[in-house]
């Protein structure tokens, strides 16, 4: 079926979620206001999801921000993940979106197709967003052809987090040519070593990212998630079948969690390569900042496993910034996204926590003022570079959807419960009904 549009899909439920979202906000009120004050300021509205940290870092540099520019005001509204989105899909509801807004880039095609979206390319062009100091690698998919949807607030890249002493004893070399294969082995390796030992080992932790890991897979077989035209997907059965079957082998055969393992410690919060029970783990390479500091061991990135000698990895958003056609004020707003991309000041106060800075000259200027965790998410993109396909277009609407179905499919599959052909074939039957 058909993803219906944002503006209608919530209209019928305005009124109450109206007071939700308010509820969720970190400051400021979610309403109507007259932004050209008596004082001659204009006030722009930012909004952006995140944990306390990035909130009072953000509103640090926010106020650095105003200083700078005293005829701006900013007002914050932020929330945590769970309440971001459906708070803005409501704004979007009443024709009252922020004028610039966090953006996912699993969102991003849903909020272009409703043409919610403004495109930034002609204020990248003229100089309000600077972007000179940008690789080209840091922005392409955020582009929708000619048209700029956003500009990145930071880079990641899919990666394996790992823990250096427990790969050391056990002479294992994550270096780029590894394979899946090698993965299966590794952990079946150290499980009967630890428990041997009498020390308990989980094997290697999916964190819950399969749907991703499956993304780089039908990459590396020259193929892609979603079509160009983004109402089908881009890759053959049996390639989804080989990618199930390596899962299910993983977690059947104890080199991996059961699915049910792996989720308690995502929603506890917890991480077990943290705890040095997995020696490894999928993870967006920025997330190495925040495993380190719940831990004593050592950790380090490592790119993703090869397919018969080939990486298809990419260079992607951690997260942007998009200015929304909601916005009175466009100009102030570009003033904003053009400060958070390249004021060295602001990113000091940032320190790369929304992921690795797309300026070079940030990154520069970063490089002997972060933590050893963010200087390896640095150290990393510089590797994964070169290693690096061209990235696929924005995936299209109704990707949360096949997401979610892809996720259930995966439970099924780690549980036993059907086989790999059989997952295949109802993944795909289901993501088609969402996209065509």
């Amino acid at each position: 079926m058909k993803k219906k549009s944002l503006l209608f899909l919530f209209m019928s439920v305005l009124l109450l979620m109206v007071a939700c979202s308010e509820a969720d906000q970190g400051s400021g009120d979610d309403v109507e206001q007259d932004d050209s004050a008596s004082n001659g300021e204009t006030t722009i509205r930012v909004a952006w999801w995140g944990n306390q940290e990035r909130h009072d870092m953000t509103l640090e540099a926010i106020e650095l921000f105003e200083s700078i520019n005293p005829d701006i005001k900013v007002q914050p509204e932020y929330t945590g993940w769970d309440g971001y989105w459906e708070r803005l899909n409501t704004q979007a509801a009443g024709n009252n979106l922020p004028d610039v807004i966090a953006m996912d880039n699993s969102y991003l095609n849903e909020y272009n197709s409703n043409d919610l979206l403004v495109d930034l390319a002609p204020l990248i062009n003229d100089g309000s967003i600077n972007l000179a100091d940008v690789d080209d690698v840091y922005q392409e998919i955020n582009h929708d052809g000619d048209r700029v949807l956003a500009v990145a607030s930071g880079a990641n890249a899919l990666a394996l987090v790992y823990n250096v002493e427990m790969l050391e004893e056990y002479g294992v070399n994550l270096g780029p040519g590894y394979t899946y294969e090698d993965l299966y082995q590794i952990n079946l390796k150290i499980k009967q070593a630890k428990e041997e030992a009498g020390e308990e080992y989980l094997g290697y932790d999916f964190a819950n990212a399969e749907y991703e890991l499956f993304n780089n897979y039908a990459r590396q077989n020259g193929m892609s998630f979603y079509n160009a035209e983004g109402n089908g997907l881009g890759f053959e059965e049996s390639t989804l079948v080989e990618y199930f079957e390596w899962v299910q082998s993983m977690v059947v055969d104890g080199a991996a969690p059961s699915h049910d393992i792996m989720m308690s410690y995502i929603e506890g919060g917890n991480s077990m390569v943290q705890e040095g029970t997995s020696a490894m783990q999928t993870a967006a390479s920025n997330q190495i900042i925040g495993i380190a500091q719940g831990t004593e061991y050592e950790l380090d990135l490592a790119i993703l496993p090869s397919l018969d000698g080939q990486h298809a990895n990419f260079i992607r958003p951690s997260m942007s910034f998009s200015i929304t056609q909601h916005s009175q004020h466009q100009e102030a707003a570009a003033k904003f996204i053009d400060f958070m991309t390249n004021n060295l000041e602001a990113n000091e106060i940032l320190q790369a926590e929304r992921g690795v800075p797309i300026s070079a000259a940030v990154r520069e200027h970063l490089s002997d003022k972060v933590p050893e965790s963010v200087q390896k998410t640095f150290d990393f993109l510089e590797l994964v570079a070169d290693y690096t396909t061209e990235a696929d277009p924005i995936a299209p609407p109704g990707e949360t959807e096949v997401r979610g179905a892809f996720s259930r499919i995966i439970e099924s599959l780690k549980y036993d419960q059907i086989t790999p052909e059989e997952a295949a074939s109802q993944f795909i039957q289901q993501a088609e009904a969402v996209l065509n």
